[in-house]
């Protein structure tokens, strides 16, 4: 979980960089904590039946375990859904933000000078490539005859340089939206049920786990009180644990 110590950080802002980390890692986590539930859920249910102070203290352990562990889980999806989506909804005034205008130049009709033209690129989201753009031509007239919808106004070199990325932007303005709304709603129709339909089954083994634990009663045994049997079976299952401890960390740990 690269971005864990970040859930917590109201003020922090993912880059575009991060988002496509993000999702190419999450569905790696996802597989990795069903996994770890599925192990913590196992382990727990084989003591869970048993009724020795031992069991129960390992039945203990292993649903504390799986409790944070949920919990933990269930924070960083919701977290990854957030900041995924968040990317995904871009608004209109980064139409302006993701612009770049060449050099104007002029044209010119029987000898008179009619338009002056910039080419425009918008580049629709900060996730796209920065050769992802759509290039538009755009131009005042310097001759005055506007469209009649438009307001009488004298242009010079100054002025519609500066006038024509506005224009740009205008003109671009809907099909941005469109964009930018269909990408929303893809962005959630792809991540939802990737992100909530585990998100749900971590909760419900949360709130089983929580249950079991505040109904799970632990009883200290003193020693005289147990047979001879229980007390070699402790002993061995204590010699047999203790064997084990020199495979725990062979191999590379796998990590979040």
């Amino acid at each position: 979980m690269q971005f864990l110590d970040y859930v917590d950080i109201e003020d922090w802002e993912a880059t575009p960089d991060d988002i496509k980390k993000m999702e190419v890692q999450y569905i790696t986590f996802r597989d990795y904590a069903q996994l770890r539930v599925m192990i913590l859920t196992t382990l727990a249910s084989t003591y869970s039946n048993k009724t020795d102070k031992y069991s129960k203290d390992q039945t203990k352990r292993y649903l504390e375990t799986l409790k944070t562990e949920t919990e933990r889980y269930s924070t960083y999806a919701h977290f990854c859904f957030s900041e995924i989506v968040d990317m995904h909804h871009v608004q209109l005034p980064y139409l302006s933000k993701g612009q770049t205008c060449g050099d104007m130049w002029e044209q010119w009709e029987s000898g008179v000078h009619t338009r002056n033209w910039r080419t425009c690129r918008h580049k629709y989201s900060p996730m796209l490539l920065d050769s992802q753009t759509c290039d538009v031509d755009s131009g005042v007239r310097m001759d005055g005859k506007h469209p009649p919808e438009c307001y009488e106004f004298h242009y010079d070199d100054l002025n519609s340089f500066t006038v024509i990325p506005l224009y740009a932007a205008w003109n671009e303005a809907d099909k941005f939206l469109s964009y930018n709304k269909n990408m929303l709603e893809s962005a959630k129709n792809f991540w939802g049920p990737k992100v909530f339909d585990h998100i749900n089954t971590w909760d419900e083994i949360n709130n089983g786990v929580k249950n079991m634990l505040a109904n799970l009663q632990i009883e200290e045994i003193p020693e005289e009180y147990l047979t001879d049997q229980q007390k070699i079976n402790i002993k061995n299952e204590l010699e047999r644990i203790e064997s084990l401890r020199p495979n725990y960390r062979r191999g590379i740990k796998a990590e979040l």
